[in-house]
């Protein structure tokens, strides 16, 4: 990110802002919308003057940030071959958006406006990026911008790390709230309250999942975190719910939580625990991210290093001996992980019409022998489902194991998400462990037929509900996490294929696909299957039933009463219904 002063960042609004960008498309504004029921865009009259910016940035001590994007070196007058050349290369991968105060990674919101992938003489629009950020080092720096947002009548939103398919971390005309550097984190060894005694955790929100984990591990102890290293610990991976490779034993990441800081709307600091504000508690435990206040720091329970094994391997077609034997043996694992995922397993893997990799079969508490026999049902039926041409040997398995689970993640498993990169477009779905334990012709059948029309998948698998983990680690306490989620056998991720080469309008026609021809397809195999709340399509046709699945009105109430004038905003989140955007992309009151 180019980072330059507010004089200069008013000049290149005043340039790049002279087509606005709807989050559909692009259009030149009829009017100049100042009607208040909609939050001012840099073409409003009522926008902020360059001096208010500079009071702002005067007040944050100097860590206001006017948004260049990282695009711009692709395009006129920025233009340098070099670096456009270089960024093309890592368009997409998290480090490349993660580390700067604007940049998200969600393509669809991108819509294009200032990629590398457009002509260096077109323009390059800011679109639905945010247009200042503020680098939080401190509460201060929050109120500031609560308060600066709500006298100036513009959008606040709040960036952590960007990992959102939403593109709730971005907002054309926002001013963002980026996080990324308020990352401290910190040991309790002996927490004490009524509904815990023990080690815990304390983590700011802009703390890494690696690094928290790392940290933790280091002192001898597991904290429960998400599989991609910069995705942030406290952020709206919490307030989703959190599912992790430790899921199976310790349960999802909000069953974790101990407390939680936030600031309110009205800029209040205010700290949430099972015991006081236990409502407001209840909902930032799974209830939604960024909805009911900016998250400061949560504290989450630790567990003791043990020892933990990791299986991973892969199959194709021409491995299984041909398509309808690649398909049974998709099945069969998928009814071979049941029992391992009952022992307090999880597993993630990824498929396609073509090919099946499994990255782990993670079991904490078990050595690599332990796990090759609890295995070698899942082997024996893949190789009778493949006419014996899938074998231990052919399906290259490799057993790891580590005195840490921190210390097997990274050897094992951290590499492989480095190079992921969100795609144009993409819908979650459950598959409810109901339907696994009955007859799976159906399912079975419709992810092949998803499959062939071109979408790949990639899959959690885990029980949180099994007798290993109700004897290990409890829920802290009841929580907003979608009860879906806990009944579910497993999240599917189901994506197209996608390439930056292809025309930006078919971003759109994958989209529409996917929701109004994909989904339906799944949806007649498993009806009201839901989807997890952080993984699934912003356009889903019934958001309030499937990622809140019975939660939704009493979390819409304790919305009302914390944030009565909605001010934290998110497409899918709580309170969605009270706004819609325009078609210059403004949000205003519905």
């Amino acid at each position: 990110m180019l980072l330059r002063t507010i004089t200069t960042a008013v000049t290149f609004w005043a340039v790049a802002a002279e087509i606005p960008q709807a989050v559909l498309g692009s259009e030149t504004s009829a009017a100049i919308q100042t009607a208040i029921q909609c939050r001012y865009i840099p073409e409003d009259a009522g926008w902020p003057q360059p001096e208010l910016w500079h009071q702002l940035n005067r007040t944050v001590n100097g860590r206001l940030i006017a948004t260049v994007p990282v695009g711009s070196v692709c395009h006129y007058p920025n233009y340098d071959e070099a670096k456009c050349n270089d960024l093309t290369t890592r368009w997409g991968l998290v480090q490349t958006a993660v580390p700067q105060p604007a940049e998200f990674l969600a393509l669809y919101f991108q819509n294009n406006t200032c990629t590398p992938f457009t002509p260096s003489s077109m323009r390059c629009l800011l679109g639905n990026y945010a247009s200042y950020s503020i680098d939080v080092r401190s509460i201060d720096d929050v109120r500031a911008g609560i308060s600066f947002a709500q006298k100036r009548n513009i959008r606040l939103v709040i960036k952590n790390s960007g990992h959102d398919f939403y593109g709730q971390s971005t907002g054309k005309g926002a001013l963002s709230l980026w996080m990324h550097n308020y990352n401290k984190t910190m040991i309790i060894p002996n927490y004490s309250s009524s509904y815990y005694d023990g080690p815990a955790l304390h983590v700011q929100t802009g703390a890494e999942a690696a690094a928290a984990g790392a940290y933790a591990s280091a002192q001898g102890y597991t904290v429960v975190a998400g599989s991609c290293p910069t995705v942030k610990m406290a952020g709206g991976y919490l307030g989703g719910g959190g599912h992790s490779y430790l899921s199976g034993i310790y349960g999802f990441a909000a069953d974790n939580v101990l407390e939680w800081e936030i600031v309110t709307a009205d800029g209040e600091r205010v700290v949430a625990t099972p015991t006081q504000n236990a409502d407001l508690y209840w909902a930032l435990s799974g209830g939604g991210p960024g909805t009911y206040g900016v998250v400061l720091s949560a504290t989450v329970r630790l567990f003791p290093n043990e020892v933990t094994s990791n299986a991973a391997f892969s199959f194709s077609v021409s491995q299984a001996g041909g398509v309808e034997q690649y398909w049974n043996a998709v099945s069969a694992f998928h009814q071979q992980l049941k029992p391992l995922l009952d022992q307090g397993m999880v597993a993630e893997y990824g498929f396609t019409n073509e090919t099946m990799v499994v990255t782990g079969v993670m079991a904490p508490g078990q050595t690599s022998d332990s796990l090759q026999s609890s295995l070698q049902p899942l082997f024996d039926a893949l190789t009778a489902k493949s006419c014996s041409q899938l074998t231990a040997k052919s399906l290259g398995m490799k057993l790891a194991q580590a005195d840490s689970y921190y210390d097997l993640y990274k050897a094992e498993i951290e590499s492989h998400l480095a190079g992921l990169v969100f795609p144009a477009a993409m819908a979650g779905r459950f598959v409810p462990r109901k339907v696994m334990d009955v007859n799976t012709t159906d399912l079975d059948t419709t992810l092949r037929v998803i499959a062939d029309h071109g979408y790949s998948y990639a899959v959690i698998a885990l029980n949180v509900l099994n007798p290993v983990r109700n004897r290990t680690a409890p829920p802290i306490a009841p929580n907003a996490v979608q009860p879906n989620f806990n009944d579910a056998y497993s999240s599917l991720m189901i994506s197209p294929r996608w390439s930056n080469s292809l025309p930006w309008s078919e971003a759109q026609v994958l989209q529409d696909q996917l929701v109004n021809e994909i989904l339906p397809i799944y949806d007649a195999a498993a009806p009201d299957a839901g989807a997890y709340k952080n993984e699934a399509n912003w356009a889903e046709k019934d958001i309030k039933k499937s990622f809140y699945a019975g939660t939704y009105d009493r979390l819409e109430d304790i919305k009302k009463k914390i944030d009565p004038e909605g001010f934290f905003y998110g497409i899918t989140s709580v309170g969605f219904d009270r706004f819609t955007w325009d078609s210059a992309g403004r949000l205003c009151n519905a």
